[in-house]
């Protein structure tokens, strides 16, 4: 049986991951999505346990350093294709219920204040949409890329400690 490379075992990862993404957000309810993520992570994290326990099975003798990099090629690949589909998602399909919930709530903060016009209001709920899917796509990169690192890190540790 041919070996899988990690970038390939990363595309894998990626595929399962929107596919559990894109299977949540259409059967769970709004206010149970957020177990999804949960989910993807977990899936996320053994994917890069897969790709450092293959790496281990087919290479006898290697150091930290190598089991990282390979841990690395995968998370790296993973990052790339969640941002990509992260990107294009909260394009075509609406905000979420949680960040809808938040809109609502600023909206009626600001009227109870009662400083500004319901004009402002409406235009202050236009550039908080508008600087969502930036904040989620550098809150999702920076959670696959730091848990990506941390994960390969310790998987590469165990599993490169001399015996």
């Amino acid at each position: 049986m041919q070996n899988i490379s990690s970038r390939n075992k990363g595309i894998i990862v990626s595929i399962v991951m929107i596919a559990l993404s894109m299977i949540s957000y259409f059967t769970l309810s709004e206010n149970r999505q957020f177990i999804s993520r949960y989910i993807i992570m977990a899936v996320f994290i053994a994917g890069l346990f897969w790709t450092i326990h293959d790496y281990k099975k087919t290479n006898e003798i290697v150091d930290i350093k190598t089991y990282f990099n390979e841990g690395f090629k995968n998370f790296i690949v993973v990052s790339f294709f969640m941002a990509i589909y992260t990107f294009i998602f909260f394009k075509i399909f609406p905000l979420p219920f949680e960040y809808e919930n938040f809109i609502n709530t600023n909206k009626k903060q600001l009227l109870e204040q009662g400083n500004r016009t319901p004009a402002e209001i409406e235009e202050n709920a236009n550039q908080w949409k508008n600087y969502f899917v930036p904040l989620i796509l550098s809150i999702y990169n920076f959670t696959f890329l730091i848990m990506g690192a941390l994960v390969s890190g310790i998987l590469a540790y165990i599993y490169g400690k001399k015996k």
